[in-house]
């Protein structure tokens, strides 16, 4: 099974409305298309954001934590994480050792500004929006249809 990381924008957005693509991720990990997978901090982030920012989405986000195919890992350790701080802004830096160390497929990101391709190139991760990732699920059905 495909291995997913999504990082805390990946649900709050999808908890924030049930139209956009990043609802569609949830949807999918939760009917078991892949595992998604986050750690500790990125659930930590999305709990203190959304109770901050959101609070009618604490039902919707309690919900899709209950219900998604999710795996929550452990936070990489300083030295694990420190090692990708020349790379990427420092404090993005646990969540994409923490996607590496689980050789995830892919990491999720709305944060295009610092979750860019050339993090990509330089660790060998696939890091895509939602948007981008549902219309690569939607190429390889219309493939295999």
């Amino acid at each position: 099974m495909k291995l997913i990381f999504a990082d805390s924008s990946i649900l709050i957005a999808g908890s924030a409305s049930s139209t956009g693509a990043s609802r569609v991720v949830l949807t999918m990990a939760e009917i078991g298309l892949f595992k998604l997978l986050i750690s500790e901090q990125v659930l930590e982030e999305c709990q203190r954001n959304i109770n901050k920012k959101l609070p009618k989405a604490i039902p919707v986000f309690n919900e899709i934590i209950d219900n998604t195919n999710l795996e929550i890992l452990p936070n990489p350790s300083l030295e694990e994480f420190l090692a990708y701080i020349d790379i990427i802004e420092p404090k993005d830096a646990p969540i994409l050792a923490a996607a590496l160390l689980v050789k995830a497929d892919r990491l999720l990101s709305l944060n295009t500004k610092d979750f860019t391709q050339e993090v990509a190139q330089k660790t060998g991760i696939i890091i895509q929006t939602p948007s981008q990732f549902v219309q690569d699920i939607r190429s390889i059905i219309t493939q295999e249809l």
